[in-house]
């Protein structure tokens, strides 16, 4: 049997309301994935994820900009596809370097790791596959060196118009109907037309830039900061703990995530909050009754402060998103949902 007419399982379908969520969504492919959100609003997103023999589809929604960053597997190769074109002030970013048009990225085998900047109200599509996969069909459409040239050299791939519309259509035909009405051939012909966008004559594509000490910083600190998040420390207390200058921390961090480290130790924390407030199993799993327990577990010491962050970041009150979750769970248990008592912070 070939691999496209293995019959196709989609292995997950899930919403995430905070980057929390969302790494735990992805934990089985990707241990240390860090997601952080980099606009303000509630954040409401949607992971789908297909496996077809040795193609895997990958499928992000998200209301907010979102930065990721974790690690490479070192043998599938993998390369992300924007199915919603970026405003001109938001584009999409690769290992740092801004996508100027249309196309293919981070696909790089070289790279150890990635990092990725999404746009709001985005939708961006990975696909992972069996390099002896691709070479197969690379051998059978008769391609020639320009793909493995460019899927060596660069991480960027612009895409011609008419190639663009249909690996789209190919990709949301594909992911918008039920796995059991995939035709057999189907995912070979996405295949063969990413193949035919790599050996296109004319595209342009963007060389991978070796990262600058502030860019090497900033993904330091991002990690340093999601792994420790009980933990706030100050500008020379960073720079001793990841041996980095404060200058590289503070203009790593303003570059690609639009604040400093100190508001990105907070960001992570609060989305921690945020988490928390909306699982009434994991609340209960470690003991924190009420806003003010959640907000000095994850290191917030003035309440009123951690409030007022808050609702700047998700625009509402920390009580009223717990207040919302305990009236749809007891709507949920058939009991008559209580007047919420406000908790002052």
């Amino acid at each position: 049997m070939k691999r496209s007419e293995q019959r196709s399982v989609k292995r997950l379908d899930a919403q995430f309301q905070t980057c929390a969520e969302l790494q735990e969504l992805f934990q089985p492919l990707s241990p240390d994935l860090v997601a952080i959100q980099l606009s303000t609003g509630p954040l409401h997103g949607r992971v789908r994820i297909f496996v077809l023999g040795s193609y895997r589809f990958n499928v992000l929604e998200t209301s907010q900009s979102l930065f990721l960053s974790g690690s490479r597997r070192p043998r599938p190769c993998t390369l992300a596809i924007p199915l919603t074109d970026a405003m001109v002030d938001q584009p999409y970013r690769a290992q740092g370097i801004a996508m100027p048009w249309p196309g293919l990225m981070g696909y790089n085998r070289s790279l150890c790791d990635f990092d990725l900047r999404v746009p709001a109200r985005s939708t961006l599509a990975t696909v992972v596959i069996a390099k002896e996969a691709l070479m197969e069909r690379h051998a059978q459409q008769g391609g020639g060196p320009l793909m493995l040239k460019r899927w060596e050299c660069t991480n960027q791939l612009e895409v011609q118009t008419d190639l663009r519309l249909r690996l789209q259509k190919q990709l949301n035909d594909l992911i918008e109907r039920d796995q059991d009405t995939w035709k057999p051939q189907e995912p070979d012909q996405l295949i063969d037309t990413l193949i035919r966008c790599f050996e296109a004559q004319n595209s342009r594509t963007m060389p991978i830039a070796k990262r600058q000490t502030r860019h090497e910083a900033a993904i330091e600190l991002l990690h340093w900061c999601a792994n420790n998040t009980s933990k706030s420390l100050s500008m020379n207390e960073l720079s001793v703990e990841l041996n980095q200058s404060r200058t590289s921390l503070f203009k790593g961090s303003r570059e690609h995530f639009e604040c400093t480290p100190l508001e990105l130790q907070r960001s992570i924390r609060m989305d921690k909050v945020r988490h928390l407030l909306l699982s009434t199993g994991r609340r209960n799993e470690l003991g924190l009754n009420g806003v003010g327990a959640i907000a000095t577990a994850m290191g917030f010491t003035s309440r009123s402060h951690f409030a007022r962050r808050y609702q700047q970041q998700y625009g509402e009150p920390p009580q009223a998103t717990l207040n919302r979750i305990e009236a749809v769970n007891t709507i949920n248990a058939g009991e008559p949902p209580l007047n919420p008592v406000n908790e002052r912070l």
